[in-house]
């Protein structure tokens, strides 16, 4: 039955016709299609490799900056540790310089003061003798040679350590 619906010339014109058909294609479509997808697929593994080695550079830079941020860290506190440590001092020596300067004004001050107190206890002992010649004096109503008579009170009242 199936040869009475195909001839066999027909049938091997058929075939022929295929097979010169499947060698046009071949040469003209399948070659230049295999050499497309075959450099496409080199294309793609060549970004590929590309690519991982970008990233693996990416990753080195990337261990780098954080190795250098991680060092800039550290120098900035080490800075920063350094500055307090230098305020610390300085505030230390104006502290210092303050009570020494303070302890030198005290010590001005007491000088000034036992000064001032001698200068006063001479004035009163000059008094104590002006005032003492000017009562001998009333009282014996005779005219003394004051210079003199102030020498003796004068020893008389250092004898006496009045003042």
């Amino acid at each position: 039955m199936i040869s009475e619906f195909i001839s066999i010339p027909t049938f091997i014109y058929t075939a022929i016709n295929l097979v010169i058909l499947y060698l046009i294609l071949k040469k003209l479509l399948f070659k230049p299609v295999s050499e497309f997808m075959e450099n496409r697929k080199n294309s793609i593994i060549e970004s590929m490799e590309n690519a991982e080695r970008e990233k693996s550079e990416a990753l080195e830079l990337k261990d780098k900056y954080e190795s250098q941020l991680k060092e800039a860290y550290a120098q900035a506190q080490k800075i920063l540790k350094e500055a307090e440590e230098k305020a610390q001092q300085e505030y230390e020596k104006i502290v210092q310089d303050a009570k020494n300067e303070a302890e030198a004004l005290k010590i001005k001050a007491k000088e000034e003061i036992e000064l001032e107190k001698n200068e006063a206890l001479k004035e009163i002992r000059n008094e104590v003798v002006s005032l003492a010649l000017e009562a001998a004096s009333k009282v014996l109503e005779a005219n003394m040679d004051t210079e003199e008579n102030r020498k003796l009170v004068s020893k008389f009242i250092d004898e006496q350590g009045v003042a």
